[in-house]
């Protein structure tokens, strides 16, 4: 896949802060790009500074050629409440610099595209927070961009306004757009995301394709009764991958191939057990992990 956003060495400083350090990385064409970070990361300093609203004290932003075509759907955005939905949608065509004869039915298409046909001639203040946030969306696709940063597209909407709103981001990527979508909660975008980069007080931590840079781990957590010393001493010997304690066994990842052996060795020793847990490692819990060993190097 090619680049089509390429950031090197990007630092921004408000006055003896550094919201970005040095920060590099890659948006490739095709991907929907998860930006992640708790607040304060530098997530926001990062978009701005791509939509040309900043400039930066160093490193540089490329596009490629012919493909510096933005779309941004604002973390808050700002209406006009007076206006009527098509008329909100023409005027944002306008802006961007659509053909005038085409502004009308471009429009309409939006507004169908993210299901607000039906509201085309209602006034923005009538609409509730989730069609505001498709009417932003329309916005910033009107002029059919190739890039379209998303900047927490999911804050403040109900169950059903998240739901709706991962579809519309499903069916952007189906269309051949390419996303940028920042969060502070994985778990919002996980699913739809290709790549991912993790930023904490405004320096890179992680960065690349999501199935490599959060692996989704097994886990296995085995409650006993109190083992005998001898015991915890065999099982730490003859399985060192496993985490064992007097009371308590913990499997991660490839260590829980030997789940049914330590099984096997405590019912042959007589161990009551008390509890087994299965699960899988979430990516909301990988992240913060990576956030958490990002701050104990600081």
């Amino acid at each position: 896949m090619t680049a089509l956003l390429s950031v090197n060495g990007l630092t921004k400083l408000y006055g003896s802060t550094r919201a970005l350090d040095d920060l590099s990385l890659t948006v490739t064409s095709g991907a929907v790009f998860g930006l992640l970070g708790p607040n304060g990361s530098g997530k926001s300093t990062f978009i701005r500074l791509v939509l040309g609203f900043l400039r930066p004290d160093a490193g540089r932003i490329d596009f490629a050629e012919g493909e510096r075509s933005v779309g941004y759907l604002p973390d808050r955005p700002a209406f006009p409440f007076g206006a009527r939905l098509l008329e909100y949608l023409e005027l944002m065509g306008k802006l961007a610099g659509l053909d005038r004869s085409r502004l009308r039915q471009r429009a309409r298409q939006q507004l169908a595209d993210v299901g607000l046909i039906h509201a085309a001639d209602w006034r923005i203040g009538a609409c509730s927070r989730g069609m505001l946030q498709r009417l932003a969306l329309a916005a910033a696709l009107i002029h059919n961009p190739v890039l379209v940063i998303l900047d927490e597209p999911l804050n403040g909407l109900d169950p059903a306004g998240q739901h709706a709103m991962r579809a519309q981001i499903q069916r952007i990527h189906a269309a051949g757009h390419t996303l940028l979508i920042s969060t502070h909660r994985l778990n919002d975008i996980a699913p739809l995301c290709t790549h991912l980069a993790i930023l904490h007080r405004g320096r890179l931590v992680r960065s690349g394709a999501q199935a490599e840079l959060l692996p989704m781990q097994e886990r296995v957590s085995i409650r006993t009764q109190d083992m005998d010393t001898s015991l915890v001493s065999r099982l730490q010997g003859r399985f060192p991958a496993v985490d064992v304690s007097i009371a308590a066994i913990h499997l991660m990842g490839t260590a829980c191939v030997h789940k049914n052996d330590v099984l096997r060795v405590l019912l042959d020793a007589g161990v009551d057990i008390l509890s087994l847990d299965q699960a899988r490692t979430t990516p909301e819990e990988l992240y913060l992990e990576a956030i958490q060993a990002e701050a104990k190097k600081r």
